[in-house]
């Protein structure tokens, strides 16, 4: 079995969809699978030398995974046809592509020939959705995965024209559990620092409030994003800079140590599939206080059995933080319960035991085809034909100068949309 990846490099990434290929990849290798992950490399910020390669590149070749690399292309048909001639040198006998238009163009293309491949929706929102109805068909033969039940009903909903199968991330459990403390007693976000998804102006509201109403509340920002420097500057308006702490990207176990010191994880995002940073706070035995929103969400947080869930009022969260800090016996309660959850439905060889099956299955259909899919042609791109316009946004050059500003309005325009839909609920 050949498996190959398809995926964006961003040093320092944290995001969950990254974490997971990462994780899967590296553990497919262990097993002996012969692995592959084909990079798209994003403009970012300048390298102190462009022609060294990231050190997760040379880390993954040292467990064993061959990676390769290209840039960005101008446009959304060179990305495709640089992931065409990738496959087409490397030729996998199942293809993963993750999160970029031109992955997904590419394996469509390349499923019509008969190379198996698997669409994962890691989350519910605009994107993914079309991405399914642009890549998801039987006649592009793709097999749909769900990260999550809500995600899989919705899916049904839509009425897409193959069955989907569910199959939820899963992490490892620690050992030793985080422990109730009140003096100081920490609460973490974990994750990218952004007003769209994230809400990191609920967040750092939330975490102002909550520092206010109790001197042994502490916050601590693990990651990063374009909505951090206001949500220092708030931090530093309200005269919180020593309670409330930003530390930046952090690697995988700094982050496991963080989580252990904490007693409470706060998540306001507007959508979600089933995320990582929740489930590993879990694991390890941290209280979420959460968004009440359809998502992967309540199939985790059972109010006031595994975690506390709120509305989008600040108010109300900073309240369950405050709850949870002055009642430790709430507090261990779903401590206990949030843990036992995990390592039962969602640990690390759980997920994994489900993916090695489909993977398989998948390998079996390529030996049993009556052709080789290979060579895929990389010249008439028929996937790319009646797609949405929106897959082609991130090829569109900004004007210099205008990131900064770009960057405000799309907070402001997501600030302003969730006050309408806030009204709008409020008057039936």
């Amino acid at each position: 079995m050949r498996v190959a990846f398809a995926h964006y490099s961003q040093e320092g990434d944290i995001s969950g969809v990254t974490t997971w290929v990462l994780g899967l990849a590296r553990r497919l290798s262990a097993d002996g699978v012969t692995v592959a992950i084909h990079f798209v490399v994003t403009p970012a910020e300048p390298r102190p030398d462009p022609c060294i390669e990231p050190q997760l590149f040379e880390d993954l070749r040292r467990q064993g995974i061959d990676v390769f690399s290209t840039p960005r292309r101008a446009s959304l048909k060179e990305d495709v046809q640089d992931t065409l001639s990738f496959l087409n040198d490397w030729q996998p006998t199942v293809f993963l592509p993750q999160c970029k238009p031109a992955h997904y163009a590419a394996a469509a293309q390349a499923g019509k020939r008969g190379l198996p491949w698997a669409l994962t929706l890691h989350s519910d929102d605009p994107d993914y959705w079309a991405t399914v109805r642009a890549f998801g068909g039987s006649r592009q033969g793709s097999s749909l995965v769900c990260v999550s039940r809500h995600i899989r009903d919705e899916l049904n909903r839509r009425r897409i024209d193959r069955p989907a199968s569910v199959i939820p991330y899963g992490v490892s459990v620690p050992l030793t559990p985080a422990e109730f403390c009140t003096e100081p007693f920490r609460v973490v976000f974990s994750g990218r620092i952004w007003e769209h998804q994230k809400r990191a102006s609920l967040v750092i509201q939330t975490l102002i409030r909550a520092c206010r109403s109790s001197g042994s509340i502490r916050a601590t920002l693990i990651g990063d994003g374009y909505a951090r420097a206001a949500c220092e500057q708030q931090v530093a308006e309200a005269g919180l800079g020593g309670a409330i702490s930003f530390t930046g990207p952090l690697p995988p176990s700094q982050v496991q140590a963080r989580l252990l010191e904490a007693q409470a994880i706060l998540l306001m995002s507007d959508f979600e599939g089933l995320p990582i940073a929740l489930l590993e706070a879990m694991a390890a035995g941290v209280v979420p206080v959460v968004r009440r929103i359809p998502s992967g969400i309540p199939e985790l947080v059972d109010h006031e059995r595994t975690g506390l869930l709120v509305s989008e009022d600040p108010a109300e969260a900073a309240g369950a933080l405050q709850r949870l800090a002055d009642d430790p016996e709430l507090w261990r309660r779903c401590s206990t319960a949030a843990r036992d959850l995990v390592a039962q439905h969602y640990s690390a060889d759980s997920s994994y035991r489900q993916w090695r099956q489909l993977l398989g299955d998948l390998d079996r259909r390529f030996s049993e085809a009556p052709s080789n899919p290979y060579p895929l042609d990389s010249h008439r791109i028929d996937s790319l034909q009646r797609i949405a316009p929106s897959f082609s946004q991130e090829y569109k050059q900004p004007m210099a100068g205008t990131t900064t500003l770009r960057q405000a309005l799309r907070t402001a325009i997501a600030r302003a949309k969730h006050r309408i839909k806030r009204l709008l609920s409020s008057h039936p």
